[in-house]
């Protein structure tokens, strides 16, 4: 059941995440491994997850985290930034980063989330596509998932911020994205 909402309306941590990506590796030919590694910061690191920062997710978030754990894949790169507070590890969060997804991809997807949580919220006002949906954690934390489509581009926030609060990360996300890939032709062109 599918339900449709702005996202400034507020709308397992490791299940939010993972379903996406994790459908994403089943439809995956490569097979290669997945590495993990610690984020130090943004020099030298070519990983995603140096396009948000700790500070960016307390600015936006309001959760206090350290540097990210970092997980890549062929299909896709995980960014778990662990709470700062180790007693309340609900203030940790993920955000996963995939290329090449397209509309059919992220609707069966949606579809497969719908099975597992009863229900999504479409979200407008954010990239081509989006949607929302929650699971209850231990200790009776609720955990808000905002799933955003921009070209092939997909760009997932899980953390027990709001829905609202997870669109303006992932706002911000999608600006460093572009950023990044305009700094890319720039150098290139320059370059050449």
């Amino acid at each position: 059941m599918r339900t449709t909402t702005s996202l400034r309306r507020p709308g397992l941590l490791a299940l939010a995440v993972a379903l996406p990506l994790g459908l994403a590796a089943c439809s995956s030919s490569a097979s290669t491994s997945p590495t993990t590694t610690r984020a130090s910061g943004h020099s030298g690191s070519t990983s995603a997850c140096t396009l948000v920062t700790p500070a960016q997710i307390e600015s936006t978030l309001g959760r206090k985290v350290d540097n990210p754990v970092v997980v890549n894949s062929t299909a896709a790169t995980a960014c778990t930034y662990r709470a700062s507070d180790k007693s309340n590890e609900s203030d940790s969060v993920i955000v996963g980063f995939r290329g090449g997804v397209t509309s059919a991809i992220a609707g069966a997807e949606q579809a497969q989330v719908e099975k597992l949580h009863g229900t999504t919220t479409d979200v407008s006002g954010t990239g081509d596509t989006a949607y929302s949906y929650s699971a209850q954690a231990s200790g009776g934390h609720t955990v808000n998932t905002l799933v955003t489509l921009v070209g092939q581009a997909q760009v997932t926030v899980s953390s027990t911020a709001s829905v609202a609060q997870a669109e303006t990360l992932t706002q911000q996300i999608f600006a460093s994205l572009a950023s990044a890939a305009t700094s890319t032709t720039t150098s290139t062109t320059a370059a050449g």
